[in-house]
C-alpha cells in the first residue's frame, strides 16, 4: 500500500513538473511572437486551443447540459455569469501581458505576472471569507523583496529594451486580472459547474473579447495580416499553455495532495526565465536570478498554506 502511495505521489510529481515546462514553454513562445507580431493579436490565436480543448472537454464528460436553462443540470445563471466574468478578465489581463512581455521580456514579465496569487488571495479573503494565515504575510514578504531585487537587478544590467521598466505595473495589472478570474473560477465551481463547462465557458468568451478588442482597435485585419511563424509561435504557446499544462496539472491534482502540486508549479517563474536565458539569450545576472528564487519561495508559501474555504 505504501508503495502504491509513493508510486502515485512520484508520477504526481512528473505530471506537475509536466505543467512547469508547459506554462515556461509558452512564455518563450509568446515572446518570439510579440518581437514582431502586433500584441493585440495575441489573445485569439492563443485561446484557439483552449477553445478545442473545452469542446473536447464538454463532449467526453456530456456536460452541454450543465448550459441548458431548462436542464436538471444546469449550474446556473449566477455560475454561468461568474465564468464569462472570468473570461473578460482573463483575456483583459491576456492583452496587458502581451504588451509587457513585448517591452520587458519572459524575465522580467514572468515573476511579476506569478503576484496573482497575492490579489487572487485578498480576492478570496474579501468575497469567499477565506481567512488569512501567517505563511501567507510571509510569502507575500518574500515576493516583495524578489520584485525589489528583479528591479534592482535589472537596473544594473541590459535591459531587453529602453521602456523595460513599464512590463513591471504592465505585468502586476495582468496578474490582478488572473487573480480575479482564479477567484470567480473557484466560485463557479463551488456553484457546481464542471471543469469542462467552466473552460467551454471561459474561452468562448476569450475569443469573444478578443474579436471585439481587435475590431475596437481597427486591427481586424491583422487576422489575416500576421506573419505564419508568429502566428504559429501564438498557437504553440496555447497549446503549451492551454492544453499540455492544464492536462498535466490535472492529472497531478488526482494523485497527489493540492499543497505539493502547487510547491512544484510555483517554479514556473525559475524554469521560465532560464529557459529565457538559454533560448532567448535575456540577460540574467545573479540579483535578477536571487529574485526570481525569492518570489518562486513566496509563492510556493501563499499556495501551500493557502487555506480552504
Amino acid at each position: 500500500m505504501e508503495n502504491s502511495s509513493n508510486l502515485s505521489r512520484r508520477q504526481g510529481e512528473l505530471w506537475a513538473l509536466g505543467s512547469v515546462f508547459g506554462y515556461a514553454s509558452a512564455n518563450i513562445f509568446d515572446r518570439l511572437a510579440v518581437v514582431h507580431a502586433d500584441p493585440l493579436v495575441g489573445p485569439f490565436f492563443r485561446g484557439l486551443p483552449s477553445l478545442l480543448l473545452g469542446i473536447a472537454l464538454v463532449w467526453k464528460n456530456r456536460t452541454l447540459s450543465q448550459l441548458r436553462p431548462g436542464s436538471p443540470q444546469y449550474v446556473g445563471r449566477r455560475a454561468v455569469l461568474t465564468f464569462v466574468w472570468a473570461g473578460v478578465l482573463s483575456t483583459m489581463g491576456l492583452f496587458i501581458y502581451y504588451f509587457a512581455i513585448r517591452m520587458g521580456g519572459v524575465i522580467i514579465t514572468t515573476p511579476v505576472l506569478e503576484t496573482w496569487v497575492i490579489w487572487g488571495t485578498l480576492v478570496a479573503w474579501i468575497f469567499l471569507r477565506e481567512k488569512l494565515r501567517g505563511f501567507l504575510l510571509l510569502g507575500w514578504a518574500l515576493i516583495a523583496l524578489g520584485l525589489g531585487a528583479l528591479v534592482l537587478g535589472q537596473l544594473r544590467g541590459k535591459p531587453i529594451s529602453p521602456y523595460w521598466y513599464w512590463a513591471i505595473p504592465l505585468a502586476a495589472l495582468a496578474a490582478v486580472s488572473y487573480g480575479i478570474s482564479g477567484v470567480l473560477w473557484r466560485d463557479g465551481q463551488l456553484r457546481g459547474a464542471h471543469q469542462s463547462t467552466a473552460i467551454l465557458l471561459q474561452f468562448v468568451t476569450s475569443i469573444a473579447v478578443a474579436l471585439a478588442g481587435l475590431g475596437l482597435g481597427g486591427r481586424g485585419s491583422l487576422l489575416f495580416t500576421t506573419a505564419r511563424k508568429d502566428v504559429m509561435a501564438l498557437l504553440a504557446s496555447g497549446v503549451f499553455s492551454g492544453i499540455i499544462a492544464i492536462y498535466c496539472i490535472f492529472s497531478a491534482l488526482r494523485l497527489m495532495e493540492v499543497g505539493r502540486v502547487y510547491a512544484i508549479s510555483s517554479l514556473t517563474p525559475l524554469v521560465a526565465t532560464l529557459f529565457a536565458r538559454f533560448f532567448l539569450h535575456e540577460y540574467l545576472n545573479l540579483l535578477i536570478l536571487s529574485g526570481v528564487l525569492l518570489i518562486s519561495v513566496g509563492v510556493t508559501l501563499t499556495q501551500i498554506f493557502r487555506p480552504r474555504v
